[in-house]
């Protein structure tokens, strides 16, 4: 067998499907982590939880640990273009010789605990393979996300992180979290542990914001959650920002960031909070900060990968990722023409999300996203459209390259294509996906 052969017979042993809440999915984590000898003790970890914004967040503080000249590993979703962009160590991502390293431990783990690999699903085998390939290559620290929540999320088996932040909470996977932002954010505050110090968005929902506090307060854990901010963005466009920010904590003047969107400069004071209680630990100098901002990589969010017309990738799932969009579009490009090209999941609040990016477009093309078991077909996709706004020029392509090839031939050289509304839609767009 070649090494792919051998990646896609592990694969295959995974379970497919998701394993939220079947069984005690924490507990059964532990055991594996604890037969594998705690590969997850031999490293610092940053554990992040939030609605949005995890990526940016993840991948800042990354940077910076890395250009600091900490060894760093991540481990994040969703991917784009391989599974193995879910694990990657200072910003290279796994190999597909690590990976069956990875997987053959943790398959005989399994043994040993009288188990088939077909016990973890395909989440939660990545999550432990990240912690493998984090003990292999000797980080120093690792930034985690959650995958869905965080009181059954894989990664609640961490136990002993050295810092807990949470990102943006907003509403997103109702079915499984809760139809609130109080249920939602006590799900995710779950990963609180004892004494280990909190951080907070700034611009935190009340209703989300009360949940977190008292959970340290529980937890005995310091909250830091910036009070006294001021920002002025000085440069913006779709190449990042220039931004001064202040706090009583900190102040940045003209810092650069690579990543383009108003809603970052949130992000990057939930990441420069951090910092300062890095600092506390560990050597993190200002001119460190500042290269490593300027160095951020996040594909399939405000990426442009086409020029005249300008065709910009988002992977906004959700309605405040689509507030977002549409907020950095009105301030980017408000007089630019705009195609719309989007594609969504029918277990996703669709609706809204069409009524908060419809009044943008001049036309919309509507397209499926490659996922067979949770696909809204263009066709429904079409009709919620049309009920939004019975105006709109529409076109109807359910293959995404097709979508992408008649939207850069429908829109002028000076006009703007925005692809959209999943993640699995960006995925299949990517230059050399």
């Amino acid at each position: 067998m070649t090494i792919q052969q051998q990646v896609q017979a592990a694969q295959a042993e995974m379970t497919q499907g998701m394993l939220y809440e079947v069984g005690d999915r924490v507990g059964l984590l532990r055991q594996v982590l604890a037969q594998l000898g705690h590969p997850e003790q031999t490293f610092k970890v940053i554990h992040i939880a939030g609605t949005n914004g995890k990526g940016s967040t993840t991948q800042m503080l990354r940077t910076i640990l890395t250009t600091a000249g900490y060894r760093s590993g991540a481990f994040m979703s969703p991917y784009l273009r391989s599974p193995y962009e879910q694990i990657t160590v200072d910003g290279q991502i796994m190999t597909a010789t690590e990976f069956l390293a990875a997987f053959a431990r943790g398959k005989q783990a399994l043994a040993d605990l009288d188990l088939t690999p077909a016990a973890l699903s395909e989440f939660e085998w990545y999550f432990i393979l990240a912690l493998l390939q984090f003990q292999q290559r000797q980080v120093k620290w690792a930034v985690v996300e959650t995958g869905l929540g965080g009181e059954f999320d894989a990664t609640n088996a961490l136990d002993q992180p050295a810092l807990v932040i949470f990102t943006k909470i907003a509403y997103d996977h109702m079915a499984l979290l809760g139809n609130t932002l109080t249920a939602i954010a006590q799900t995710k505050s779950k990963i609180m542990r004892q004494g280990v110090p909190v951080i907070s968005y700034p611009q935190q929902a009340p209703a989300a914001e009360k949940v977190l506090q008292q959970a340290a307060k529980t937890n005995q854990a310091p909250f830091w959650q910036v009070q006294q901010l001021t920002t002025q963005i000085e440069q913006f466009d779709l190449t990042g920002i220039l931004v001064s920010v202040a706090s009583e904590w900190f102040n940045w003047p003209h810092l650069r960031l690579s990543l383009a969107g108003e809603f970052q400069v949130a992000n990057l004071v939930t990441v420069l909070t951090a910092i300062h209680v890095l600092q506390k630990q560990i050597d993190l100098p200002e001119t460190v900060v500042r290269k490593a901002l300027t160095q951020v990589k996040l594909p399939g969010r405000l990426q442009v990968i086409g020029q005249q017309p300008t065709v910009l990738l988002d992977g906004a799932h959700n309605p405040d990722g689509s507030q977002a969009l549409v907020d950095t579009l009105q301030r980017l490009t408000p007089v630019r023409p705009v195609t719309l090209v989007i594609g969504m999941l029918r277990d996703k609040n669709y609706q809204r999300m069409l009524q908060l990016l419809l009044p943008l477009a001049t036309q919309v093309i509507v397209t499926t996203p490659n996922n067979p078991t949770r696909e809204l077909p263009a066709t429904e996709l079409a009709t919620a459209c049309q009920a939004i706004a019975p105006q709109l020029a529409l076109t109807i392509c359910a293959v995404p390259q097709q979508a992408l090839k008649m939207a850069q031939q429908q829109t002028t050289a000076d006009g703007l294509i925005v692809v959209t509304g999943s993640f699995y839609l960006v995925k299949e767009l990517l230059p050399n996906a």
